[in-house]
């Protein structure tokens, strides 16, 4: 099976930074590095990081650029612009605030093994509030493995929502069978892509320099360029851990809005991988010891 580069968007939550790193703990499939998008965080992030550094058999690399404002798509772009396609065919990208299902990695590489124009879409568990606060990083490896009976507790106090995401059914043709093997769109949090791909499409459109957006206008790249789109809600489980969530901009909703007009070719963005107007100074990285 192929090495793959899990991806993790930071910014400024050491708290659920580790717990989500310390899913990474117990995964099934070992052949993965870790590395660290981080939009402008304080030093306590990196001070959680290098305590992972210590914990995780996985190298973890740490990109980091100034805060000057939501800039997702560019720290990531920088990080994915790092990742050799022959070292790193695979790479799966996801937010500081999920949970990785033990078979996490796993079931994203697996996605992979017989193609290298793929672009796959996971879903996840809305996590409630109340749920939320029983994760920590000391027991986070006994909540993600197993029937998730505790997903269903919460769902009885309306808790948690859709707790079905949480049960991982693994032989495709049952996935079919109930409806568990599609997915409409893409979340930002759960999705894999092949390198090759990624670099096809030139990777994020860093003109989205608000909330929202980016992850869609990816999607439309990938499908008008003739990409193998799968998803599940059934494999590469995620749990979300509880946040108030961001409100979309009007800019980036219009901008989205305008790549979706009928009968525009959009497979490449200008401002991408290559093309980028950020100072690449600007960006540090730090690496394992």
């Amino acid at each position: 099976m192929k090495r793959a580069a899990v991806v993790i968007v930071t910014y400024n939550n050491p708290a659920f930074l580790g717990i989500c790193l310390a899913a990474y703990k117990n995964q099934s499939y070992k052949n993965f590095a870790i590395f660290i998008a981080d939009d402008g965080s304080r030093s306590e992030t990196k001070a959680k990081i290098d305590a992972y550094r210590k914990i995780l058999p996985q190298p973890i690399v740490h990109f980091w650029h100034p805060d000057v404002g939501y800039r997702k798509a560019q720290i990531v772009n920088h990080v994915w612009r790092s990742l050799d396609s022959a070292e790193f065919p695979v790479i799966i990208n996801v937010d500081h605030d999920t949970v990785a299902h033990r078979r996490f990695v796993e079931d994203h590489v697996l996605q992979f093994e017989n193609s290298d124009n793929l672009l796959f879409m996971g879903r996840r568990v809305n996590l409630g509030p109340q749920v939320t606060q029983t994760y920590c990083e000391e027991n986070v490896t006994e909540k993600n493995q197993g029937f998730p009976w505790h997903l269903f507790r919460a769902a009885r106090q309306n808790d948690v929502e859709d707790p079905n995401r949480g049960i991982r059914i693994g032989p495709a043709w049952l996935r079919k069978l109930l409806g568990r093997d599609r997915v409409p769109d893409l979340l930002g949090s759960n999705f894999s892509i092949s390198n090759t791909l990624l670099r096809k499409i030139n990777g994020y459109n860093e003109e989205y320099k608000h909330y929202w957006g980016e992850d869609g206008d990816l999607f439309v790249r990938a499908r008008n360029s003739g990409a193998e789109i799968r998803g599940s809600r059934a494999i590469a489980i995620q749990h979300h851990l509880y946040h108030k969530m961001l409100r979309p901009d009007a800019a980036a909703m219009e901008n989205y809005y305008k790549v979706l007009l009928p009968g525009r070719d959009y497979k490449f963005c200008a401002q991408g991988i290559t093309g980028s107007k950020e100072k690449v100074q600007d960006v540090m990285v730090f690496k394992n010891n």
